[in-house]
C-alpha cells in the first residue's frame, strides 16, 4: 500500500513539473491589471449602466489598480464609454439557414478631467470573432454567442485601459 502511494506521489509531482515547464515555455502569463497611476483616480464612468457587464469589468480592473469609481462631481477623471455590437452573416447552409456569423464588438471611449477638459480624444476600438451555429441547440448557440461577446468586451476593456495608462 505504501509503495503505491509513493509511486502516485512521484507521478503527480512529475506531472506538475511537466505542466509548469509547458506553460512557461509557451509564454503563458497571468492577466495583469492596467498600470494606471493613483493620481488618475478616483474616476467616474458615464454612458453605461452600473449593472452592465462592461461596467463590472472596468470596475474590477480599476480596483486592481487601487482606483475607486465614484460620482462624477468628485472624480478626477471621467471615462465616457459607448459600447455597440454587430452581427454579420458569413455563411448559409444548403437549407438556407445561417451557419456562421461574424460577431463584432465596438467600444467608443474618451476621457475628460474634472474641469471638463478632454484628456483623451474619442477613440473607437473594435474586435471581431467568428461564430458557427450548430443549428440543433438553439439555447446553446445563444449562450455561446454571449460568451464570444463577453470575451471580445474583456479584450476591448483591457486595450482601452492600456491606452489610457500609456496616455497619462
Amino acid at each position: 500500500m505504501k509503495r503505491f502511494k509513493i509511486h502516485q506521489f512521484i507521478f503527480y509531482a512529475l506531472l506538475a513539473l511537466l505542466l509548469s515547464i509547458t506553460l512557461a515555455s509557451c509564454g503563458f502569463q497571468l492577466k495583469q491589471s492596467a498600470n494606471l497611476p493613483s493620481s488618475f483616480g478616483p474616476v467616474s464612468i458615464k454612458g453605461i449602466g452600473r449593472f452592465s457587464s462592461i461596467y463590472r469589468t472596468v470596475r474590477s480592473v480599476l480596483r486592481q489598480s487601487s482606483i475607486d469609481i465614484i460620482d462624477e462631481t468628485a472624480a478626477n477623471h471621467t471615462i465616457h464609454i459607448k459600447p455597440s455590437r454587430d452581427r454579420k452573416v458569413l455563411a448559409v447552409n444548403s437549407a438556407g439557414k445561417v451557419s456562421e456569423y461574424e460577431l463584432i464588438q465596438r467600444l467608443d471611449y474618451r476621457v475628460t478631467s474634472s474641469s471638463g477638459h478632454t484628456v483623451i480624444t474619442p477613440v473607437t476600438l473594435s474586435r471581431s470573432s467568428y461564430y458557427t451555429v450548430s443549428g440543433t441547440e438553439i439555447l446553446g448557440d445563444s449562450a455561446e454567442e454571449d460568451d464570444v461577446y463577453s470575451r471580445l468586451e474583456e479584450q476591448l476593456i483591457n486595450q482601452m485601459l492600456e491606452q489610457i495608462s500609456a496616455s497619462l
